[in-house]
């Protein structure tokens, strides 16, 4: 099965880009304009803000490719740098758990796991990694980033036969 990239990223930079679109016209309108109206030091943060939505938008438009079937699990992500092509004969286990976020370990979230045989780094970056219970498994997606529920990722996980840890 193939599923979809989440469309919140691209909202949220469609947000911040209007967002701070406004607040552009308002410092330039302020800084140009004929009276002596007083421009709030945070509206010159505003074109760095339209930048940086832009930045999102694109990344967020970057394309994601997630397939579980019965050959294993794809993932490419051009944006993180991540190509997994993993065979169910390499799995051990997989699970849909609630992880600290890599770089964040005040935040969690919602992460497909797998525990690979044998330690086997299925091409993820390193910090992706997660310790549990002697066995050692790598974050492959944060179930955020599709369009499809936790739910209906754990019902296709267990229909190709991979063993669904809860």
């Amino acid at each position: 099965m193939d599923f979809h990239k989440s469309s919140g990223n691209t909202i949220f930079a469609l947000v911040v880009i209007v967002l701070a679109s406004i607040g552009t016209v308002m410092l330039i309108g302020g800084l140009t304009g004929d009276s002596d109206v007083r421009i709030h030091f945070i509206f010159f943060a505003a074109p760095i803000g339209v930048v940086a939505g832009l930045v999102m938008l694109i990344k967020s438009l970057r394309p994601m490719t997630v397939r579980i079937d019965e050959r294993g699990i794809l993932i490419e992500h051009k944006v993180k740098k991540v190509r997994v092509a993993l065979g169910w004969q390499h799995v051990a286990a997989v699970s849909v758990t609630r992880l600290r976020k890599p770089k964040d370990d005040r935040s969690t979230a919602t992460y497909l796991t797998v525990w690979p045989q044998g330690g086997y780094n299925p091409g993820v970056p390193q910090e992706w990694m997660v310790q549990q219970d002697g066995w050692t498994g790598y974050r492959l997606l944060d179930v955020d980033d599709i369009r499809e529920s936790e739910d209906v990722l754990a019902q296709v996980l267990t229909r190709y036969g991979a063993p669904v840890l809860r």
